[in-house]
């Protein structure tokens, strides 16, 4: 969302809004005797048509770009990459027919399904799929995805030095980057076969090419204008639906596409629509009069669905994937102090924020990967609650009880509903710690614009798994990954480690260096983890298709993996 995702990406906190960030589970719904359910307000809903909310309006929908969830919502929908996912996580072959591995394991052969078309009916080749790949490595993209596949394939990591060498992009930009370009290991064999050659054998190679960074955008609307993607004329894919139009700020409408031909379809679903509805308790009554279909259930909400005899009948159980933490940028005063940090983290009463803030949806974090990922350890456990503590640590720090520090702002995604949650926040560090923190709601789409840019010293974020690897959680901290420059983050014991764990061929080997690398990190306290998602989201009973069996961690929204099977049946 999926970095908020963030992701995916960070994948589910921005899809259905910054103000929902706990998506998780709860047992024990109310039950009602099904004679006496009412049923569900169909109000403006229609045969063949999905609304649901969004949560805000996206920054950059452009693929090659993009990381937060909100934006890849939309990526998705217009787009399928050489591959996809199935039910179970695992990556299947998508705008790509079949993919064969050489015995090496460093040469991918992708063979596109034949007479394969964008939206528009226009043909979709080998070479488009080259293009995107091209440019999701181009230093002059600069894009927030760009250091993923640093050192996987072949030749990307000099082409793209910026993101992957840590070298300035003036200096990358003055390489001699056609010779640079000739040498990457990306081409299209002819109109159906793109081959993607490798440094090292990498296992996770194929779930990467299932993301948005490789969809095949086309060069001819790219070229239109730097914000081409903001007019839906313009975003033409090869995904399962298309980019009808787009109110920006209030709603997007798609169409299914009706040259897909790819494992998500056929698709049932006429239309589908996506609300920008910011304020949680809006949403939640827009369900409750029927104008949408689906709706995360926010804390808030919890109390009054359980004992509603219709809502409580309506409640699907989702698995999480995302992990929420309080975020430190490690270049302003005072978190460039690790014992300020530290402080903070003691000072933090995580059990209560999810037991009191969050209702119980969702379960305490206190690492990074969460339970159900590759990695996850039980036991990594740092910087529990100890008020005594955190002020001893702050006074260490050379600002007892607070003195002397600078001002400080707790910078989250507006709405009346986090204003209240932070506001515990900011009372919990002035009670155990005497700190005074200043609240900063920030519009959602300037906050997602301000975190990519690293401007904010102090926030509220999510990462979101994009795909169920530890690679995927633990590389993004090298100094060059992803999040770390975000957080002015580096530590030359971790690069090390993840840069071996990365290429390491034994399983149990690989793990250990990946959790060896997390313990690191979480000492560092880059940031505070506090919760993992889960939960539960509310659906209309006419809704085929998204149930507890069909949701996945990896959805884009709830059952998108299970496309073929979502329908709208009055």
């Amino acid at each position: 969302m999926r970095n908020i995702h963030w992701h995916r990406t960070m994948v589910w906190m921005l899809l259905f809004g910054l103000l929902v960030p706990a998506l998780a589970a709860c047992g024990g719904t109310a039950t009602t005797p099904a004679a006496t359910t009412p049923a569900a307000n169909t109000g403006t809903a229609a045969p063949g048509v999905l609304r649901m909310n969004l949560g805000n309006e996206p920054d950059n929908i452009d693929p090659q770009k993009a990381s937060f969830a909100a934006e890849i919502a939309f990526i998705m929908m217009a787009y399928q990459g050489l591959m996809t996912f199935d039910k179970d996580l695992k990556p299947i072959p998508g705008a790509a027919e079949s993919v064969t591995t050489s015995a090496d394991g460093l040469k991918y052969t992708f063979t596109l399904r034949p007479d394969s078309k964008y939206a528009d009916g226009s043909p979709l080749t080998a070479k488009d799929f080259a293009y995107a790949w091209r440019r999701l490595a181009s230093p002059e993209t600069a894009g927030q995805y760009q250091a993923l596949p640093c050192g996987i394939i072949k030749g990307y990591s000099e082409w793209s030095a910026a993101a992957c060498q840590g070298l300035t992009l003036t200096d990358t930009l003055a390489l001699d980057l056609k010779t640079l370009e000739a040498g990457y290991g990306v081409k299209a064999l002819d109109a159906r076969t793109l081959e993607i050659e490798l440094t090292t054998p990498a296992p996770y190679f194929l779930s990467i090419a299932a993301l948005w960074v490789g969809v095949p955008v086309r060069a001819a609307d790219v070229v239109k204008a730097d914000d081409w993607w903001y007019t839906a004329a313009n975003y033409v894919g090869n995904g399962p639906f298309r980019l009808k139009t787009w109110d920006h700020g209030s709603k997007a409408v798609w169409e299914a596409n009706p040259n897909y031909n790819g494992p998500l379809g056929p698709v049932k679903l006429k239309r589908v629509e996506y609300y920008m509805i910011t304020e949680s308790q809006v949403a939640f009554q827009a369900y409750q009069n029927g104008e949408l279909d689906g709706l995360t259930v926010a804390p808030e909400d919890l109390a009054t669905i359980q004992t509603d005899p219709g809502l409580s009948k309506q409640t699907v159980a989702v698995p999480g994937q995302c992990s929420y933490y309080f975020g430190f940028n490690l270049k302003y005063p005072p978190f460039d102090n690790i014992k300020v940090r530290q402080a903070f983290a003691l000072a933090i009463d995580r059990e209560a924020w999810v037991r009191d803030i969050w209702s119980g949806l969702g379960s305490v974090s206190y690492s990074f990967i969460p339970p159900g990922v590759p990695g996850y350890q039980p036991d990594l456990k740092a910087f529990t609650f100890d008020a005594a503590a955190a002020k001893a640590r702050l006074a260490e720090a050379g600002y007892p009880d607070g003195k002397g520090l600078p001002e400080i702002k707790l910078s989250y995604a507006a709405s009346t509903r986090n204003n209240a949650r932070f506001e515990w926040l900011a009372g919990q560090l002035k009670t155990n710690l005497g700190v005074m923190v200043a609240l900063d709601p920030v519009e959602t789409t300037a906050y997602t614009a301000l975190v990519k840019a690293g401007k904010v010293p102090f926030f509220s974020l999510s990462w979101c798994m994009d795909y169920p690897d530890p690679q995927n959680w633990i590389s993004l901290w090298q100094t060059n990954g992803l999040l770390a420059p975000r957080y002015n983050y580096t530590n030359p014991k971790l690069d090390a480690l993840v840069k071996q764990a990365d290429i390491e061929q034994n399983a149990t080997k690989r793990l250990a260096l990946y959790n060896e690398a997390q313990t690191i990190l979480i000492n560092d306290v880059v940031f505070v983890p506090n919760l993992v998602n889960s939960g539960l989201v509310l659906v209309k009973p006419y809704v085929q298709g998204i149930t507890a069996k069909t949701v996945t961690p990896l959805d884009h929204w709830w059952g998108f993996f299970n496309l073929p099977n979502v329908d709208v049946q009055l």
